[in-house]
């Protein structure tokens, strides 16, 4: 059994994941039966969906500006150009990045709850200045600032339900970001239904201060991630927070739950000690087992921005608008509705069926539903020369026909690849954790600018249908790049994940570390079975 002593022992390399001694104590076979028993405990639920409050702002605070820009009208003292609709949409991702960038290496230092307190700050500024703005510059600057709390959020919250969450459903509980996300962009809708009239839009943003607050009053009593508490030597608050945790499990599981996590911590302290937060950066790009994870983790969100879905997100109002349909606002409910509902379906099959798996069914109706939808575009608008054009009355055959394939896309994207690349940072080992978080929220708000602040100019310069075309050209290369680089980690815990990648990207490294979890189950259930079976035996 690993105890602190055998764990003292082991050398410090480059990193600590890059140990192989570190790959021996997670191949001990007690550490795989127990992590095979850890069961769901309400505690564990319980500080999961706190955290997640994060994830309601960030996607309050994100769908609502598709039905604001329609309502909003002559409201700032003119009718909205495209290229202001644009630039208010995407000065939340310009505050997202830098949000995100400085959030992850700040949770480092402060540790991860108190970042998210930092966040509540910046959603409740930003909704206050917006509520009050009568002119287009003081509405970028709000959505700036409200920016730089959906940064946070993205970088910081996954990255703390992941470090309390059991191995065997970190998949589920970090879910529940997802499902408070796009449960956040699905009440905004709702809201923006009534809230139509004048001034309704000031209202929308001012009901996402409630949840900030909330979050941001009750922070106090949210515990710290066990491994930020021994980072940071409070190894009493890190053990009664895993006792609490993993309750139901044995003492002893639990005792050496916390001499492997305490002595890689130790390690993962002696390399941060040694490397300054520049010089991990530049390990991180330069080391091949630190490199490939980022890899992974930021072409997933990458690709995951660019597949179109945010187009959806910030602009279906307006696209159905210009559709024809007579109440947008509504239809837009349909499409965030099915983001909402198959998100709750990916909660109860992520950890069952196993990321990886669900990427690969996922990815072909995406195609499928993006190349449909721009066969259904182009027909609509041969009567206007490829282009939509607001009042003119399209075939109600061919628009239903593009809802529909809308409709498919946004399912098949919602059951992967909507909330498995915000569980990314679980790819980066402890001591490049914060700043892998702030890589991968980076890259994936940089993306975002792109689609944010480009898809109406790109939607006028080809027509609907070359821009879904164009992004069914992304998803086939993001299938692709999923078979090649995206490992299945499911079920394995993060100390694990980044053995792994020193096998290249592990595809084949997960799958003998899988199977030896389900020989170590089969052996302690086994054991199990016997130690019964002596027991009748005695009570004959």
């Amino acid at each position: 059994m690993p105890t602190i002593d055998h764990l003292e022992e082991a050398p410090v390399s480059k990193n600590v994941i890059g140990d192989r001694t570190a790959e021996k104590w997670l191949a001990d076979a007690e550490l795989q039966a127990g992590e095979a028993q850890e069961k769901m405990t309400a505690f564990a639920v319980f500080l999961s969906c706190v955290a997640a409050v994060s994830g309601f702002c960030f996607g309050y605070d994100t769908g609502v500006i598709s039905a604001a820009l329609v309502n909003i009208r002559g409201d700032l003292g003119h009718l909205l150009s495209d290229v202001e609709k644009e630039w208010i949409g995407s000065a939340t991702s310009v505050g997202a990045l830098i949000g995100a960038l400085s959030g992850g290496v700040l949770s480092d230092r402060i540790g991860r709850k108190w970042v998210l307190a930092i966040g509540d700050v910046w959603f409740t500024i930003g909704a206050v200045v917006i509520a009050a703005s009568f002119s287009v510059p003081q509405i970028i600057c709000g959505r700036l600032f409200l920016g730089f709390g959906v940064g946070i959020a993205s970088a910081t919250a996954p990255t703390l339900i992941a470090e309390l969450s059991p191995a065997r459903f970190r998949g589920t509980l970090v879910t529940i970001q997802s499902l408070a996300i796009t449960g956040g962009q699905f009440i905004s809708y709702c809201f923006g239904i009534p809230l139509t009239g004048d001034g309704g839009w000031r209202w929308l943003f001012v009901i996402g201060i409630a949840p900030a607050l909330a979050q941001g009053l009750s922070i106090h009593f949210l515990p710290e991630s066990p491994r930020y508490d021994l980072m940071r030597g409070r190894d009493e608050a890190a053990r009664k927070t895993l006792n609490r945790i993993y309750k139901g499990c044995s003492p002893d599981y639990i005792d050496l739950k916390f001499n492997v996590l305490k002595g890689l911590v130790d390690i993962s302290g002696r390399f941060q000690e040694k490397y300054t937060v520049p010089q991990r950066l530049k390990l991180v790009f330069t080391t091949g087992h630190l490199r490939r994870p980022a890899i992974t983790a930021m072409g997933l969100g990458v690709f995951q921005q660019l597949c179109g879905f945010n187009t959806l997100m910030y602009y279906s109002t307006t696209i159905f608008q210009y559709a024809g349909f007579k109440n947008p606002t509504s239809i837009s409910l349909v499409v965030s509705g099915a983001n909402f509902a198959c998100t709750v379906i990916a909660f109860f099959i992520l950890d069952r069926v196993g990321k990886r798996r669900i990427l690969i069914c996922g990815y072909p109706g995406m195609i499928a539903g993006l190349v449909l939808a721009a066969v259904a575009f182009a027909k609509m608008t041969e009567i206007t020369g490829g282009k939509l054009i607001e009042g003119t009355e399209y075939s109600h055959s061919w628009s239903n026909m593009m809802l529909g394939m809308m409709v498919l896309f946004i399912a098949s994207y919602a059951t992967g690849l909507g909330n498995i690349p915000w569980q990314g940072i679980e790819l980066f080992p402890l001591e490049v954790r914060g700043i892998g978080s702030s890589l991968l929220a980076g890259s994936v708000w940089s993306a975002n600018i792109f689609v944010s602040a480009s898809f109406l100019s790109i939607m006028n310069g080809i027509g609907a249908s070359g821009a879904f075309g164009f992004y069914s050209g992304i998803c086939t290369l993001g299938f692709v790049f999923v078979i090649f680089c995206y490992p299945e980690v499911t079920g394995l815990s993060l100390e694990e994940i980044g053995v792994i990648f020193q096998h290249g990207f592990g595809i084949k490294k997960s799958q003998e570390i899988r199977a030896s979890h389900r020989v170590a189950k089969e052996v302690a259930l086994k054991g199990e079975l016997a130690v019964r079976s002596g027991d009748d035996d005695e009570s004959k």
